[in-house]
Order: structure tokens, then C-alpha cells, then sequence
């Protein structure tokens, strides 16, 4: 039995690089102009701080508020304080207990500085350099911070969700994605990413939602359609996908020769498992025969009439012949012995055919066989029938050739099987001949698509390997 690859390998999406996290920074060349700037802030900044030290001044909200600008907008244009959106945020939020302790009647406006898109994108700006420093757990941090206050906005989020995956910090990861799809986010490869954390959670329903979800926003999108295969697969799903990659080839009109190809790889595929499970059930049904029990049993009866007659002969024999009446006894003795021996192990042959009948009659498993048989062939038809289109669109399909020559040459084991089970008289009663001709021209018909696998692919050593043993046993057939 050849063993084939699973599944063809189907392209994925590979999420991009951060596409526009440089951009995020200040420039990092010498600029004179905005060196003085950012000596401004910087000055500003400090000038805050002795105010909020001044007994009066820090009483007043807006002292505190005048800090918190100072802090931002050094976060937001220079980079020598990496903490300053942070110390902007804090600072903010103290102007906010000063207001409040100071009757509160600007109090909304500091809630909606603490809003506010400025503040957002501070900790955007510097969440992107701590990405770009490496500091990934900071660069969650600022960019969960933005999305939070800008809750509104898709691109933190989908920053945070990034930096979250990477860090495998699912839970935070899926959250950030779900903000950004909630925010009007479309890119197909987050839909990718967020299914990829699904199936780590082995979430295979959620995984198959979201990219369903986003097939549907990019119908043309074959990476995402073929994903949900994939995760169908990942699940042991077959079933699941091949619907769906029979919606995908019915709405391709069967052109697509890569998806005819993987769904006559799920029907074969399916064709396995049912064979694989129909030869459980075979394997019970052969363990809980009788036959060879009833054989023997015949022939101890047999053995036994034999012994009955003889003891029979011996009896009127002491009648006939009373000179040797001691010795005839004796051997009647011997064969009565030998006639117990034999009827204890009828008793015994009996008891266990009788036990293997009662275990077999309570197998509910043999009801099945039918069903699974009808199955079986219907699965390996349909399989079949695409890897045979698949050839008529690309008769240069390696993995439907490949796989074709597997089928054909599993399925020549398969019926093999049953001649190797008969015994002579079987064979010959039986049609043992008829079968050994069907075996050789299954073998035979596998023979084709190995060639052409080797003329694809030329050092396959797998190919190699089986058209040398195939033609091995085409010689036999045609001795």
C-alpha cells in the first residue's frame, strides 16, 4: 500500500511587514530647525513642571493641563523622552483630580483631551518606535493605549493586534482584530492572521467564520477561500471541506484545476477513512468466524463415528469370540478413553463457536458494512472523476497524477488481498484466476501516471521507488 502526501499544498496569505510604522517616526537625520523645536518643548516641559511645584499654580487644572500639552507635544515630534505620551496621559489625568477638587467646571474638557485623537496618536507615534526598537511588550502597551483612547480608529488596533499575535498574546490579539474590523478594517490578511490565532486555540468554527467573513469582502480573493479549506482539513473536517471547495469549483465552472485537483484529494481522502474503517469491521467479522471451528468440529464428529463404530465391533466381537473376551475388553477400554477425549473437545469446539456467534450477534458494527461499502465507492468515484478532469485542463498535474497512480496501485492491493486469503480448493471453486487478472490490470493501469510523474519529475525517489516495484509485479502478471 502506498502512502500519499496529504493534502496539496494550497497558498496561504503571509501577513506584510508593518507597512507604515517608519512613517510613524520623526525623521531620524539631522534637522536644525526641528532641533530647536524640540529644545522648545523640551523647555516647556520643564518650565511646567516648576509651575505645577508653585503652591499656587498647582492648584489650578490648567497648570497642569499647559504640562500635559508640553509632554505631548514633545511625544508626538522628538524623541529624546520615550515616556512622554505616557507622562502627557498621567499628567492629564492629574488636571483632571485637580478639577474636580476645584468644583469641577472643566471637567468635560480635560475628559476630552483624554480622548482625544492628539493623545491617541502619541501613543501611536511612540508605540511605533518602540516597535522599531524591538521593545515589543512597550509597543503592545502604547498601542492598546491608543487604540483605547481612538476607539474609533482601525490602524491602532490593528497595530496592537500584530504586536499582541507576536508576542502570543491571543486573547489581546483577537480582541484588537475584532476593534479593527469593528472600525471598517478590510485588509485580507488580518482576516488570515486572526483565523491563524483561532486555530492555535483550535477555535476551528471561529477560524472558518472570520475568513468566510472575509471572503465575502474579497470574493475574488483565492488565498482566503482556500484557507477555509485548509482549516477544514486542520480539524479533520472533510466533510466541511468539500462543500465548500465544491461551491468553489462550481463557481469557477470547474476551470481551476488546483482546486479539481484538492477536492478529488478530500474524496479520496474520504475513500481511505471509510476503507480504513470498513477493514475494522472485516478484521472483527474474520476473528468472530466459525468457519474453520465448524471444520474442525465436523472432523471430530467424523473422528468420533469412527471410534463409536469401532467400540460397537469390539462388543459383539467379546460376544462372538469369548477366548478373547479379556483382551477385546481391554481395547474397549482404550477406545472408550480415546471417545471421552474426543467428545470433550467436540463439547469444548461447540462452546466456542457458540460464544463467537453471541459476540458477533451483539456487533452492531457488521450492520454498518453495507452502508460504509456504498459510501467507500462513491467517495473513490467521485475522487476519481475530478483527478481525471483535473488532467483533461493539465495533463502535467504531478499531484493529480501521482495520486491517480496511488489509487489504482491501492486499489490492485486491495483485491489482491482477497486472493491471498483463499486457499486452493477456494481459488479454484471461486474464480482465483478471473481475480489474479483483475489484480494485474489494476496494477497496470497505475503504471501510465507513475510515467508520467517521472518524466515531471525525474529524481522523485518515491516514483522511483514504486514504478520499480510495479514493474516487478507486471512481470509476474505476465508469466
Amino acid at each position: 500500500m502506498i502512502n500519499k502526501t496529504r493534502y496539496q499544498k494550497m497558498k496561504k496569505l503571509i501577513l506584510a511587514s508593518f507597512v507604515g510604522f517608519t512613517a510613524l517616526n520623526a525623521s531620524a537625520q539631522a534637522d536644525p530647525m526641528k532641533e530647536l523645536a524640540c529644545k522648545g518643548y523640551v523647555d516647556a516641559v520643564e518650565k511646567g513642571l516648576k509651575n505645577t511645584q508653585n503652591a499656587k499654580q498647582s492648584v489650578k487644572s490648567a497648570t497642569w493641563v499647559k504640562l500635559g500639552d508640553a509632554y505631548l507635544d514633545l511625544g508626538r515630534n522628538c524623541t529624546s523622552d520615550s515616556m512622554a505620551t505616557q507622562k502627557a496621559y498621567d499628567t492629564y489625568v492629574k488636571a483632571l483630580e485637580v478639577e474636580k477638587a476645584a468644583g469641577g467646571k472643566k471637567t468635560k474638557e480635560i475628559e476630552d483631551i483624554l480622548k482625544s485623537k492628539a493623545l491617541g496618536d502619541g501613543f501611536l507615534q511612540q508605540g511605533a518606535a518602540y516597535y522599531n526598537s524591538k521593545n515589543m511588550v512597550m509597543a503592545s502597551k502604547f498601542f492598546g493605549q491608543s487604540s483605547r483612547i481612538n476607539d474609533k480608529d482601525s490602524t491602532a488596533a490593528l497595530y496592537a493586534g500584530i504586536v499582541d499575535q507576536s508576542l502570543g498574546n491571543n486573547t489581546a490579539a483577537i480582541q484588537s482584530f475584532k476593534t479593527y474590523f469593528a472600525n471598517g478594517g478590510k485588509d485580507p490578511a488580518v482576516f488570515y492572521s486572526l483565523a491563524q490565532i483561532y486555530k492555535i486555540e483550535k477555535k476551528f468554527a471561529e477560524a472558518v467564520e472570520i475568513l468566510k467573513k472575509g471572503s465575502e469582502i474579497h470574493p475574488n480573493d483565492k488565498d482566503l477561500k482556500n484557507e477555509i479549506i485548509n482549516t477544514y482539513i486542520s480539524s479533520n473536517n472533510i466533510e466541511g471541506a468539500i462543500i465548500d471547495l465544491e461551491k468553489m469549483v462550481a463557481a469557477d465552472g470547474g476551470k481551476n484545476s488546483m482546486n479539481m485537483s484538492n477536492l478529488a484529494l478530500l474524496y479520496d481522502s474520504k475513500a481511505q477513512e471509510l476503507n480504513n474503517e470498513i477493514q475494522k469491521i472485516r478484521d472483527q467479522v474474520s476473528k468472530g468466524s466459525t468457519a474453520d471451528l465448524e471444520k474442525k468440529l465436523a472432523s471430530e464428529k467424523d473422528k468420533l463415528s469412527v471410534y463409536e463404530g469401532e467400540i460397537a465391533t469390539l462388543t459383539a466381537k467379546m460376544k462372538k469370540e469369548p477366548k478373547t473376551a479379556a483382551a477385546t475388553k481391554k481395547r474397549i477400554a482404550e477406545v472408550t478413553s480415546q471417545k471421552v477425549a474426543i467428545e470433550e473437545g467436540i463439547a469444548k469446539i461447540s462452546s466456542e463457536i457458540e460464544s463467537k456467534k453471541a459476540s458477533m450477534s451483539g456487533n452492531s458494527d457488521i450492520a454498518k458494512l453495507p452502508a460504509l461499502e456504498a459510501k467507500f465507492k462513491e467517495n473513490k468515484d467521485k475522487a476519481l472523476s475530478y483527478y481525471k478532469r483535473t488532467l483533461e485542463m493539465d495533463p502535467n498535474n504531478y499531484d493529480a497524477n501521482f495520486n491517480l497512480a496511488v489509487l489504482y496501485f491501492n486499489e490492485a492491493v486491495e483485491t489482491k488481498k482477497a486472493v491471498d486469503a483463499m486457499d486452493m480448493k477456494t481459488y479454484q471453486t471461486q474464480g482465483g484466476k478471473e481475480i489474479d487478472l483483475k489484480v494485474c490490470q489494476q496494477f497496470a493501469a497505475s503504471k501510465p501516471y507513475f510515467d508520467k510523474c517521472k518524466s515531471l519529475k525525474a529524481d522523485d525517489d518515491l516514483v522511483l521507488e514504486n514504478l520499480k516495484n510495479l514493474e516487478r509485479i507486471l512481470e509476474q502478471c505476465n508469466k
